[in-house]
């Protein structure tokens, strides 16, 4: 859709408006990058604070719609915010209206179906309707693409991966043999799926590798960060549940089963044979010990370690990992060491 009009984008939407039908909105914007033909959200009158003053103005600070100085732009707020000076689209979630109409006026920019010339395909290819192989892609033997499917440039496919529809791999993403991706799943650049898992065992002093001959499964609606890997199981099949998001440089080691809708952030570490309920969170350069088990709804804070299994609805921090209000207390202790080590210092000192 790109540009559009206030009225043309909330009749896509199939939602009420108010104000300057006519306004142009050609992007979508945070409140604190307010400008002409942008399009904004608010959950509540709170929000406004995040709206930069202008030099000058008289009032610092907003509580409602009406402290807002009129402009060019257009906000997706909750009906209770009615207000019919400014152009607004109402909406129950405005968050969930704010993504969507972020997809129209930013529509991906997609390369034409079809194989690149420069594309290397093996034997036993099997194509679905409109898929699309990029410039320079390699697929190796016996790989399958669903319909609607992109690879885009630089992509290897190793023999017998099988991956879903409407799946996105972004530049230099390596999927490795026998590896099986769902449907809506999206990889970005540089991650690598399907590699060996770090199995090695030592005689007289010598690192012998163990062979790793299992797969990887990635069930539906997935995406995997920029420069993450997933590693093969020993024998069976390392598994990302349906809906998980993995962020940039995220390591998932091998026989791991990640439960369904996983949210894990940056530099974090699972290790070998860990299996997690659903609705993990795991905050950023955090860690899960090998061979732990982490119930449903379990969340650890950033740089947490999980060392031991873990009931359900836990949430975690600290190395070793213990309940997040405890280690909390262990923290505020460990900040008053300096002043119990004077204090304990005097008391020798008046001792003598």
């Amino acid at each position: 859709m790109s540009a559009t009009t206030l009225h043309g984008l909330a009749e896509v939407l199939g939602l009420e408006w108010s104000g300057n039908s006519d306004l142009v909105l050609t992007h979508a914007c945070g409140l604190d990058a307010l400008e002409a033909g942008g399009l904004a959200y608010l959950t509540d009158s709170k929000g406004l604070g995040s709206v930069p003053v202008p030099e000058g103005a008289l009032k610092r600070t907003r509580t409602s719609l009406d402290d807002l100085e009129p402009g060019g732009f257009a906000l997706v707020v909750p009906p209770t915010m009615r207000n019919d000076t400014h152009p607004l689209i109402y909406a129950d979630d405005p968050l969930e209206v704010h993504v969507r109409a972020t997809r129209l006026l930013h529509p991906a920019v997609l390369p034409p179906a079809g194989i690149h010339p420069t594309a290397v395909v093996g034997e036993g290819l099997e194509l679905g309707k409109n898929v699309t192989v990029g410039p320079h892609v390699t697929l190796y033997d016996r790989v399958r693409l669903g319909n609607g499917s992109v690879l885009h440039a630089g992509v290897v496919v190793m023999s017998d991966v099988t991956i879903g529809a409407d799946c996105v791999l972004h530049p230099n993403v390596v999927i490795e043999s026998g590896c099986e991706l769902g449907n809506r799943v999206e990889v970005q650049s540089g991650a690598v799926i399907g590699a060996d898992g770090h199995g090695y065992f030592q005689r007289e002093g010598v690192n012998r590798k163990i062979p790793q001959v299992g797969k990887v499964r990635i069930e539906d609606d997935v995406e995997i960060g920029a420069n993450t890997t997933v590693d093969r199981a020993r024998f069976r099949t390392t598994v990302i549940g349906a809906g998980s998001k993995l962020d940039n440089q995220v390591q998932i080691a091998h026989n791991v089963e990640l439960g369904a809708q996983a949210l894990v952030s940056a530099q974090t570490a699972i290790g070998g044979s860990v299996r997690t309920g659903h609705h993990l969170i795991l905050g950023g350069q955090t860690g899960i010990r090998d061979n732990v088990l982490l119930g449903d709804h379990v969340t650890v804070a950033a740089r947490g370690v999980v060392t031991s299994n873990t009931l359900e609805n836990s949430v975690i921090g600290g190395m070793p990992g213990r309940p997040l209000d405890q280690w909390r207390r262990i923290q505020s202790l460990i900040n008053r060491l300096e002043e119990l080590f004077e204090r304990v210092k005097r008391l020798e000192t008046n001792h003598r």
